[in-house]
Order: structure tokens, then sequence, then C-alpha cells
């Protein structure tokens, strides 16, 4: 996205573009209808060279004292009004000018003020005062909606800074429970559990500091949590996996599965006396990323907060960055609970570069 700086750049080229192709044409036009006066070719290319750069000049003049009196801001009467007795000023100077430039160049030159010279110069300027005044409003509008965006850009990065920072105190809440309640039963499983949890939690702060992580990445983050959780549940934690390989390499929002996994195992394997599984399916269907992470276990829709910051972080995360191209559900079938979400692979943060 063009920032503010490049807009101002790109008017200046603008501007400079449209003045020598405004003042070209002009000085064509002129150019061809004198071209049948019987005067000296070389003459009338170098008045035409002259009237050229002359009128750049003024015109340039103008504009800085426009820029400088803020013309832009002036109520539509006061400001017709000033283009007006700007046009019949410069029209007068263009009399002039042209009426130098004639003798300066040997050639007989028409008074200073000649009325038809006025009038032409006059309709010159005031023309060129409407057209710059409408491309300095399309500019103005056109700035304005580049700093919303731009605005809105850094408003939805704070948030989604926000959003990550809240997933580093609550990850290592969670694996910092499950060490706790293997101290006591087992002090060699701790620390074998303790060694993982070093492993998992440079992992996990690395890979958040990003915006987006592939697949692959973030599976090993997952993979290293689950490897922490069988230390505490043994064979009550069973996990299976169907991964499209082509899937690996699609960017999503880091730690977006691993939260996922961490409420899987809270609030539905934890609960359950023999345990359960937990399942990932993560393949590309026509267009769209899908990833479905099942656990056995039961939805109390009643409770669904008791979810805590994890859903809602998710859903808040994949609205942010992908608006509409992204959905997250969350539902009851059979004897499991199944977290879905949906990535439209061509949304416009899909393909773009962790950072």
């Amino acid at each position: 996205m063009a920032n503010s700086n490049e807009i101002k750049l790109n008017n200046r080229t603008q501007y400079c573009l449209f003045q020598t192709i405004g003042w070209g044409l002009f000085v064509v036009i002129v150019g061809f209808l004198n071209s049948n006066d019987g005067g000296s070719r070389v003459n009338l290319v170098l008045f035409l060279g002259l009237v050229f750069g002359v009128n750049l000049l003024i015109s340039h003049f103008y504009r800085i004292q426009i820029i400088r009196f803020n013309w832009i801001l002036k109520p539509i009467g006061n400001l017709l009004i000033r283009i007006l007795i700007a046009s019949l000023v410069l029209g007068i100077m263009f009399s002039i000018t042209t009426s130098l430039i004639r003798l300066g160049i040997g050639q007989a030159g028409d008074s200073f003020f000649a009325i038809d010279i006025i009038i032409l110069g006059v309709l010159v300027y005031f023309i060129w005062s409407i057209l710059y005044f409408v491309y300095l409003l399309f500019y103005k509008v056109r700035r304005e909606q580049f700093k919303n965006m731009e605005m809105h850009a850094l408003n939805t990065e704070v948030e989604l800074k926000n959003l990550r920072s809240q997933l580093n105190p609550h990850f290592m809440f969670n694996a910092m429970n499950s060490i706790r309640a293997l101290v006591d039963e087992d002090p060699e499983q701790s620390k074998k559990a303790i060694t993982q949890l070093s492993n998992v939690l440079r992992n996990a702060l690395v890979y958040s500091k990003k915006n987006l992580i592939s697949i692959k990445d973030e599976m090993a983050i997952v993979d290293d949590y689950l490897s922490l959780e069988k230390i505490r549940y043994e064979e009550r934690l069973q996990v299976r996996k169907e991964i499209d390989e082509k899937s690996l390499s699609v960017l999503i929002p880091p730690l977006l599965l691993q939260t996922i996994t961490e409420n899987a195992i809270k609030h539905g394997i934890a609960k359950l006396m023999r345990g359960g599984i937990i399942s990932y399916e993560i393949r590309i269907i026509e267009n769209y990323l899908s990833v479905i992470v099942s656990n056995t276990g039961t939805l109390d829709e009643s409770h669904q907060s008791e979810t805590g910051i994890g859903v809602k972080n998710t859903i808040k995360r994949l609205k942010l960055i992908y608006g509409n191209d992204a959905t997250f559900d969350l539902r009851q079938v059979a004897d499991e609970v199944k977290s879905e979400i949906l990535i439209l692979l061509n949304a416009p943060n899909e393909n773009n570069n962790s950072r």
C-alpha cells in the first residue's frame, strides 16, 4: 500500500507532467494557428519556446501563492473571486510578456495591453485554475483516503500485537500447570517436562513475534506442546493427524492451532477419566484452507465462555487479518468437539510474508 510520502512524490511528478503537457499543448495550438503568417519558422519556434518557459514559471509561481495562502480551504464563493482576480492579473501579465518576447526576438510586437491577448490570457489562466483546483481536490480526497487506510492498518497492527501478547502468558500458565501436576507425582518426569517446556517456549516466543507463519512451523509448536502434555496424560492422550503436504506452506497466524489444542486438552481430554483423542485434518479444498481440530468430549453450549481467551482470541485475530475471508466454527459432532477454520487462499493477507 502506498504511504503518504509516496503520494506526495506522485503528486509532484503528476504536477510537473501536467504542467509540461498542458503548456506544451497550448504552444502547439498557437504555433498551428500562426504557421501561415509568413514569418520565419525559426522565430516562430523561438517565440513558442519562450512563451512555454515563461508561462510555465508564471503558473508555477501562481501555484506557490495558492498553496501559501491555503486557497483550497476558502469558501467556494471566495475562491471563485480569487480565481477571477488572479486570472485577470495573469491575463495582463500574459499580454505584457508576450509583447516583450516578440520584441526580444526582433518581431513587431503588439501593444503591451492588447485586449485580445489579455482576453486570451485570462481565459487560459482561468481554465488552468479550474483544472488545478479540481486536481487539488482529487489529491486531497485521495490523501485522506490513504491516511485513513494507514490509520486503520496501524490500529489493526496494534490490536493484533495486543492479542498476540495475550497468548504468551495464557500459554505459559497452562504449560506450568501441567508441570506443577507432575512435581509431587513423578519428580523425574517433571524434570523431563521442564526441559520439554523450554523447547516449547523457545519456539513459541520466536514465532509469536511474526504476523503469519507456515502451517509446518505452527505444527512444530503444536507437536512440542503435545509432547509436553503426553508426559502428564500418558496413554490418556492420543493424537491423530491427516495433513495435506500442499497445505504445509500456507501461512496462518502464529499459535492459532496451538491455542485450539490447549482448549481441546483443558476442556475435553482432561475432564475424561479414560482420556481421548485429538485429531488434526488439514487440507486444501478448492480455494480454501480447511483446518479441523477434533477432540473427544462434550461442548457445553451454556458455558462456552469457559473456553476462555483462546477461542475469543482466535475469532478476533481471524477477523482482523482476513475479514470475511475466514471463518471459525466450534460445534459438537457425536462424541467429539470440532473446531473448524476456513481461510480463503487468495485472501489479501494469506500470501503476505510474515514479519
